[in-house]
């Protein structure tokens, strides 16, 4: 008797496991089948790290959307140089693409384990921008399964990591003053400049020259990193971080006091 409730246990629960399996393996193919029609344009809307972003698509669905064969860090672990490197990964690619149309497309394997659509994003100016941010030093290659243009990937890590550019190059950054500051954006620079203000406005506190040719802004949520920050008004600062243009005015996103030195102290 106990024989027979054995084999009948087993067997319902070998039927469950297979149409789990089934089931499971339908809404994967199911995905799949969605994920192949998707639109070959969209909006980013949001920039969640260096290498995920967020996509509109014309018809209004919305996606996450991992670069293929990018490795930026993530955001906020690590020790401090790790996340300055993250940090700077992410301005880049909000620098390039927030609010832009971009071109996608796809190889075999559209989504990942996580529900992310894998893709290689294009943009009118910088072409294949999965390439354009590795050969910039603001990302590595993820070699982990091969793809397509792999082999070009491979080669711009290696001549970015060579050259010392982007986040390669770690420390010693091109010192340059305010005023130059329009030959420099898309690179991570050390500005020097007198801080003539320190203002807010909205989420952030902004320290600016005089004429306000340049800024170097704080969130209001890392704020409370920088209990000084009123201190800086009128003192010779240097400011080191991607330097990226907003309405025809360069800037820096600060998120570490490490970023900032005073003049003189």
């Amino acid at each position: 008797m106990r024989k027979n409730l054995y084999f009948k246990y087993s067997l319902v629960l070998l039927v469950l496991f297979c149409f789990a399996g089934l089931s499971a393996e339908g809404v994967l193919q199911s995905v799949q089948a969605r994920s192949s029609s998707l639109p070959e344009t969209g909006r980013v809307i949001a920039v969640y790290d260096g290498d995920t972003i967020k996509v509109r698509f014309k018809d209004k669905q919305e996606y996450s959307v991992r670069l293929i064969g990018v490795n930026a860090p993530e955001i906020g672990f690590g020790r401090e140089e790790l996340k300055f490197r993250a940090e700077m990964s992410k301005r880049f690619v909000f620098y390039y693409l927030y609010d832009k149309k971009i071109r996608l497309t796809y190889e075999r394997e559209v989504i990942d384990q996580y529900g992310r659509v894998l893709a290689f994003i294009w943009t009118e100016e910088q072409g294949l921008f999965n390439e354009f941010m590795i050969s910039e030093g603001f990302a590595s290659a993820l070699l982990t399964f091969p793809f397509s243009y792999s082999d070009e990937f491979k080669e711009a890590e290696r001549v970015a990591r060579n050259n010392g550019k982007g986040t390669w190059k770690r420390k010693d950054y091109t010192r340059i003053q305010a005023t130059e500051t329009k030959s420099f954006i898309g690179q991570i620079v050390t500005v020097e400049f007198q801080c003539a203000n320190v203002r807010t406005k909205r989420k952030y506190v902004y320290m600016d020259t005089s004429e306000r040719e340049f800024s170097a802004i704080i969130s209001k949520e890392n704020i409370s990193s920088f209990p000084l920050h009123q201190s800086y008004r009128k003192k010779v600062l240097s400011v080191t971080g991607f330097l990226e243009e907003y309405k025809g005015k360069p800037q820096i996103m600060v998120f570490f006091p490490s970023q900032i030195e005073i003049k003189g102290q």
